[in-house]
């Protein structure tokens, strides 16, 4: 499992990083001049994706893991992505030491998507992005309902060890997340992504309580996290027409 998460690292960074040098191109004098540019609309498009990797994540990490979740995002001149994700999760687990972990709760993340190809040429007109790398930021939150049973501990009042059942509880969970992925325009506006997270900063009421987390994973330490998307992009009429001139020049 880590390998499989460090190999998707490395492959993604060096995506990302051809990614940008097609797109800007190979002259160094031309990447000098061209620049970002913020102005007519703002507003592009709009998109919706379902991750169709994170219930398969899920199983991966543990087989008692049910996990889904989508996404929608805000398109602003071609480089701004305000971004929300929300998704379900669950377990039911008997862990190696005879305790049982029951956990679930609906996560919400939200957070902003920067593109890192400049949207305009070295002229200063706009470019036609369809699709670009990105990286972005995610806060993430959580109302967890829990409970755990057959915990053991010490006692030095009964001189040994006993066991104890805590009821259903409900916490609330924070963590931050760091993402950098690519999203690619398949056919008019079909559109799939790939990105990988590290998820970091995990806090919570009842923290130590917590062995796993929905929309976060397991909460020992900083977790990663890969990411496959398929949806759909709707554009504003402009950008729509703006795709067509570009496919009949084609």
């Amino acid at each position: 499992m880590k390998r499989f998460i460090k190999v998707s690292v490395v492959f993604l960074y060096l995506a990302l990083v051809q990614a940008t040098a097609w797109a800007q191109g190979d002259s160094t004098a031309v990447e000098k001049d061209i620049r970002n540019i913020y102005k007519g609309k703002a507003y592009r498009a709009v998109s919706v994706h379902a991750d169709i990797f994170s219930p398969f994540m899920g199983r991966i990490a543990n087989k008692n893991i049910n996990t889904f979740e989508f996404q929608a995002d805000i398109n602003l001149y071609d480089k701004l992505f305000p971004t929300v994700e929300a998704g379900l999760g669950n377990i039911s687990v008997n862990l190696a030491g005879g305790q049982g972990y029951r956990a679930s709760a609906p996560f919400v993340r939200l957070g902003m998507n920067y593109n890192l190809l400049n949207n305009a040429t070295k002229e200063g007109t706009p470019r036609l992005i369809r699709s670009y790398p990105f990286l972005g930021v995610r806060y993430g939150i959580g109302v967890v309902d829990y409970a755990m049973t057959n915990v053991q501990y010490n006692s030095d009042y009964w001189q040994g060890s006993k066991t104890h059942d805590f009821a259903a509880k409900s916490t609330y969970a924070g963590w931050i997340e760091i993402v950098g992925g690519i999203r690619v325009d398949i056919y008019r506006g079909l559109t799939m992504g790939w990105s990988v997270r590290l998820k970091t900063a995990f806090h919570a009421k009842n923290k130590t309580q917590l062995w796993w987390t929905p929309g976060y994973g397991f909460t020992q330490g900083a977790q990663f996290a890969f990411n496959y998307t398929l949806g759909y992009t709707l554009r504003t009429k402009a950008e729509r027409a703006k795709t067509a001139t570009q496919t009949d020049r084609k």
